[in-house]
């Protein structure tokens, strides 16, 4: 597991937890900031990524749940691929 924090004034405002996946791409489980601090989630996304995943080629995001916010952010980082998802039922 990779983790990697934003501390402001002591205070964690925002954290993202990932790890590798194979040698090309990582995964990132969940990323959380404080709502109230505008860009906050999208400097998590940025640092998280530069400073602890630069050595890989591809950074997946995990799902966006049909959440139509979280596929919106996700499409923001003009992502390489988008994998399509399917639901299975008995």
């Amino acid at each position: 597991m990779i983790g990697g924090a934003v501390v402001v004034d002591g205070r964690i405002e925002a954290f993202a937890i990932g790890e590798r996946l194979n040698p090309a791409t990582a995964v990132v489980h969940f990323e959380k900031a404080n709502p109230e601090m505008r860009g906050m989630y999208q400097l998590i996304n940025q640092w998280f990524v530069r400073n602890e995943l630069s050595d890989y080629m591809y950074v997946n995001r995990e799902q966006d749940l049909g959440i139509e916010g979280l596929r919106k952010a996700k499409e923001s980082y003009h992502p390489h691929h988008m994998v399509r998802k399917f639901t299975v039922r008995p």
